[in-house]
């Protein structure tokens, strides 16, 4: 029952995203399917968070401060840093040249708006709902945050399907994790993950 409650957000995930997938086929690049993906789980991954959070006796939102701000921009800064760093790693590693990585190549081929609002805003969004609001909450529940941390890290990583974006999603799936350890609000690894995509996104555009 853990397990199947563990890994259900992700199944929704999977199964949304592939229906998705099979009707946009030939009709639709891979920004806009994915948009219309992250639209898709969106409602329902949203609902399953409110249900966990009623059930745990969440307490409501704090009010935002100053200091809540302030840290949030450094999260957006931090996630471009951190994604300019590891691509230079791993473009000087030149991993690209031993595996494919057209399906990441797929999703650049899409205008700036629509690379914008599908993968720096959507993406992130619903990712992280699924990934840190439900899958990692729920380990949390049954496992120590070392753990938790690590196994959702890397399931968000071999989540991604091929080598090249699983080897840079984990490190990156780490640092969400601790995030969402510390600040325990979706807010700061949802804005780190959209300025990690954003830096990705802009220099295919200047």
């Amino acid at each position: 029952m853990a397990i199947w409650k563990v890994f259900s957000p992700v199944l929704l995930h999977f199964v949304i995203s592939e229906i998705v997938g099979v009707l946009a086929a030939g009709r639709l690049d891979s920004a806009l399917a994915t948009l219309l993906s992250s639209l898709a789980v969106l409602p329902f991954a949203a609902r399953m968070y409110r249900e966990d959070r009623r059930e745990s006796g969440a307490l409501p939102g704090k009010k935002i401060r100053m200091a809540d701000v302030f840290q949030g921009m450094l999260c957006l800064f931090g996630g471009a840093g951190a994604n300019l760093i590891w691509s230079g790693i791993l473009l000087a590693l030149r991993i690209q040249e031993f595996f494919s990585n057209a399906a990441q190549e797929a999703l650049f081929a899409s205008s700036l708006p629509v690379q914008i609002f599908s993968l720096v805003f959507m993406a992130p969004l619903t990712e992280e709902l699924i990934f840190r609001g439900l899958v990692y909450r729920r380990m949390r529940e049954i496992l120590p945050a070392g753990v938790s941390v690590l196994l959702a890290a890397l399931i968000f990583s071999l989540y991604h399907g091929n080598v090249i974006q699983a080897v840079f999603a984990f490190p990156m799936a780490l640092i969400l994790g601790l995030l969402m350890e510390k600040k325990r609000s979706l807010v700061f690894p949802v804005l780190f993950h959209a300025g990690a995509n954003l830096a990705a996104v802009l220099p295919g555009f200047f």
